[in-house]
């Protein structure tokens, strides 16, 4: 099957009958950086929020996506986010952490159970915490994103923590990410998302983290055919505006961000990734490719490395880390049953 057809298919929300517009007296022009590839499901997902938001507002709100890094990497481009020079954005939860550190608890390896009761942890816990953390660095939390389910391609399988000691990780550099692999023994290498495929050409790393949903759209499956599948982690993706830009709109265009995300939940965005994440696994096998699924048993070796790792962590965040952690722990009980 194409790709394109199983995005259609997986993203069937797409083609939603738009609800009744507003009026708006001026076009408000909104520049949306974003480093996914223009054929992925992220990027499908923002050309329908740009649409959404055009419809709704009645051509008052346009929003114009930049895919690929043009605007810049994540790290710059959030950077310029923060300080009014972009007016908004989809970035991973990894690039976020360079403006508030704590939010990359997250996405500690192996933390979550289950992906449900992680979903419901960032829904019901983390998403107050968070978004006032980040309106202290000029940012608007619009809505959570999925980047889906991590795992690691190479040119070889990487099932156990031996199998990763000593080889070049490329990451998006926070403090969570770079001792993760330093404690498992490799070597994290700062990389660039519109990077990654140039630099497992050259040999400047020897895996990336991420999920199907990257790896088959990116090209990187045909530099890297063997994904090794655990999941490390479940990614987040957060949406975000400036917040002076955001408090500049109209009453009417907030109330639109607001109709947009109960038209279009977070559950939606998950779901969508989710199942284009299960279908390229499909695709990448149909391909030649190969997709080494680990065990309980080797994904329980890789937490017995881990130890203290993520009270560790979260302590060495300081006063921030330490109570976002405890709004995870809480939400971890809360959330147990969670489906």
């Amino acid at each position: 099957m194409r790709i394109s057809a199983i995005f259609s298919a997986a993203l069937t929300a797409l083609g939603a009958t738009m609800a009744p517009g507003i009026t708006s007296a001026q076009t408000v022009e909104l520049k949306f950086a974003s480093s996914a590839p223009p054929t992925s499901p992220w990027a499908k997902q923002i050309d329908r929020f740009a649409a959404y938001m055009d419809a709704e507002t009645k051509g008052g709100v346009k929003i114009s996506p930049f895919y690929n890094s043009q605007l810049g990497s994540e790290n710059d481009a959030i950077a310029q986010v923060s300080r009014g020079r972009l007016d908004m954005g989809s970035f991973t939860a990894a690039s976020v952490a360079l403006q508030v550190p704590e939010i990359a608890l997250v996405q500690l390896p192996f933390y979550f159970n289950t992906a449900a009761q992680r979903d419901c942890v960032l829904d019901n816990h983390a998403q107050k915490p968070m978004t006032e953390a980040l309106a202290k660095k000029g940012l608007r939390f619009l809505r959570w994103g999925e980047v889906g389910a991590v795992h690691l391609p190479g040119k070889k399988a990487f099932v156990t923590p031996a199998d990763v000691r000593g080889i070049k990780v490329g990451v998006v550099t926070n403090k969570l990410n770079n001792e993760f692999w330093k404690t498992m023994g490799a070597n994290p290498v700062p990389t660039a998302i519109a990077e990654v495929s140039s630099s497992m050409q050259t040999g400047l790393i020897d895996t990336y983290p991420t999920p199907f949903a990257f790896y088959v759209p990116s090209g990187l499956n045909k530099i890297a055919p063997t994904m090794t599948k655990f999941p490390l982690w479940d990614a987040a993706g957060v949406t975000l505006m400036n917040l002076g830009v955001y408090e500049k709109l109209s009453p009417e265009a907030k109330a639109a961000l607001e109709r947009e995300t109960e038209k279009y939940p977070n559950s939606l965005y998950r779901a969508e990734i989710r199942g284009v994440d299960a279908a390229l696994t499909n695709v990448t096998k149909g391909a030649g490719g190969t997709v080494v699924e680990t065990t309980a048993e080797q994904r329980a070796e890789w937490q017995k490395v881990l130890g203290h790792f993520w009270t560790t962590m979260a302590k060495e965040m300081g006063p921030e880390g330490e109570r976002f952690f405890a709004v995870l722990e809480a939400g971890k009980k809360s959330c147990e049953n969670a489906k």
